[in-house]
């Protein structure tokens, strides 16, 4: 099992600052991210263009709107020419990284080696550690404001208002005319006994949608029939719980009825399948022909289970000869590499003072936040002039639908704005460098996460040959070589026969 699959989605993100600028053209980016795409074997799926006028105006409005996509969850790769596109200095390259990240979309450049040079993964690493220390703090900021909010049984912001309900002008719920009784109408199919797919072709058949605007499926369809706002019940989170205060839209004995069938229903996998996950994957290369080492899951004869890296020439068939390492082995080598070299006072000292000169020569320029500042004023004058509408007798109805898009783009810009003035508070320090890699150095290092954090951070690429193996740390200057002694450890035996694990069940020998 490797880290990345091949037709996975992706997006393409190009900008183009200047027309003064003498660097690739937004067509050009795209044709070069669509060239890459289909060497990486990635389906595209969208593109996110922007074309500024100046260098010191940049609104990025599609690059605000692909980072907010990133939490649908639709795509796992964003492709762009270089790392320059992500952000206006390495902050903000580092926050806008991290917030794809959480959303589980990682970024790949086209042009530019994604290492940048050792001191750059060091400190980008840093620049991660901080980020995600800055993002639970603006986390609990808007946590308090939420919980506020829901103390006073208010609908959440932007699209999360459960369908069939609408904000009344005092914040709180109230039914949609419009969707409402679809709502209900739901259940009653449900507690009748018409299945799933009935119901799902019954809504798409006459034209009803989601919140987003998608055909409903059997996902969104559960989800209702498992929401308790529709018997009245205000959740939030596991602090507040309080039932009849919302409008129900279905009688609880409908409700409980619905539940007691979605049990009865209820299909379990016929198999449930567990994957280890390698943490050296893109790391470790084979050192008779250069292919990088995958993982892989196995048995035995005796039903034994095995994890480890095989090449991926030899798993081809592709001419390579080279045997499979046991992933426990060689993992536990790598990290006492990375541990002896964190352990090293002087070591680390030269590693914090190597980042920190490397950072004083990266450029600050935070100009984005004023176009962000301008998107949000704009939202703000625009539903202002909706508002006067309504007072000077203009049908609510006609414009709720901007009404709840402009409240979504407001929520969404505001987002941005209070992440940009974080990275800019992510300006570092030399004790900032020195605090963070300590806190690397004495994190639990059973931990896989952390695992994972050292070998992306120190670990610049390992060989595995019959005799010995070659590991390159960022700033040791030379590889750390292992004995044929611990390749033995590491190697899995001649006389032991791997199999692969297939869905059928059946093992596969290889």
């Amino acid at each position: 099992m490797t880290g990345k699959k091949d037709n996975e989605l992706a997006v393409v993100y190009a900008r183009f600052s200047s027309s003064k600028q003498q660097e690739t053209s937004i067509e050009g980016q795209i044709a070069a991210a669509h060239k890459y795409a289909e060497a990486k074997g990635y389906t595209i799926i969208g593109e996110y263009c922007d074309r500024a006028k100046t260098g010191t105006n940049d609104n990025r409005e599609e690059f605000q709107r692909m980072l907010a996509d990133t939490a649908k969850h639709s795509f796992s790769v964003i492709i762009v020419w270089k790392v320059d596109r992500f952000g206006r200095n390495r902050e903000e390259i580092t926050f806008n990284k991290y917030r794809a990240k959480k959303n589980g979309v990682r970024v790949e450049y086209v042009a530019e080696n994604i290492s940048e040079g050792p001191e750059g993964v060091i400190l980008e690493s840093v620049l991660e550690g901080m980020a995600e220390y800055f993002s639970k703090q603006l986390s609990q900021n808007v946590h308090r404001g939420l919980l506020e909010a829901a103390k006073k049984h208010h609908v959440p912001g932007g699209n999360a208002i459960s369908y069939g309900y609408r904000a009344a002008p005092d914040k709180t719920y109230e039914i949609d005319p419009a969707t409402g009784p679809v709502v209900t109408k739901i259940f009653d199919m449900y507690a009748a006994g018409q299945t799933e797919s009935e119901i799902i072709r019954w809504l798409n058949d006459q034209g009803y949608h989601t919140r987003h605007g998608v055909a409903f499926n059997r996902t969104s369809l559960v989800k209702m029939l498992r929401n308790e706002r529709y018997i009245g019940t205000y959740i939030y989170k596991d602090i507040i719980r309080d039932e009849d205060v919302i409008p129900p839209l279905v009688s609880k004995d409908v409700f409980r009825k619905v539940q007691d069938l979605l049990q009865v229903n209820k299909r379990q996998p016929s198999h449930q399948w567990t994957y280890s996950e390698y943490i050296l994957t893109g790391k470790l290369f084979c050192g008779k022909c250069g292919a990088s080492m995958v993982g892989r899951s196995g048995t035995s004869k005796t039903g034994a289970k095995y994890c480890y890296y095989q090449c991926w020439n030899q798993m081809h068939k592709k001419g390579c000869d080279k045997k499979a390492v046991r992933q426990e082995y060689i993992e536990d080598l790598v990290l006492s590499q990375i541990h002896k070299v964190l352990d090293n006072p002087e070591l680390l000292t030269f590693i914090v003072d190597k980042a920190w000169e490397f950072y004083l020569k990266e450029d600050a320029d935070h100009t984005e936040t004023e176009a962000l500042q301008a998107q949000l004023q704009n939202a703000e004058n625009s539903l202002r002039r909706l508002v006067k509408s309504v007072e000077e007798g203009m049908p609510f109805d006609l414009i709720k639908p901007r009404l709840d898009e402009l409240e979504g783009q407001r929520a969404a810009l505001k987002k941005a704005l209070a992440e940009r003035e974080l990275a800019r508070a992510m300006e570092l320090t030399r004790d900032h460098i020195q605090f963070f890699l300590e806190k690397m150095r004495d994190s639990d290092r059973t931990d896989p996460e952390a695992q994972k954090r050292l070998i992306d951070t120190f670990i610049r690429a390992i060989f595995v040959y019959d005799d010995h193996i070659l590991i390159t740390l960022n700033y040791t200057g030379d590889g750390s070589k292992i004995t044929i002694e611990d390749i033995e450890k590491a190697s899995t035996s001649d006389t032991t026969e791997v199999f692969e694990c297939t869905r059928s069940g059946v093992p596969e020998r290889i």
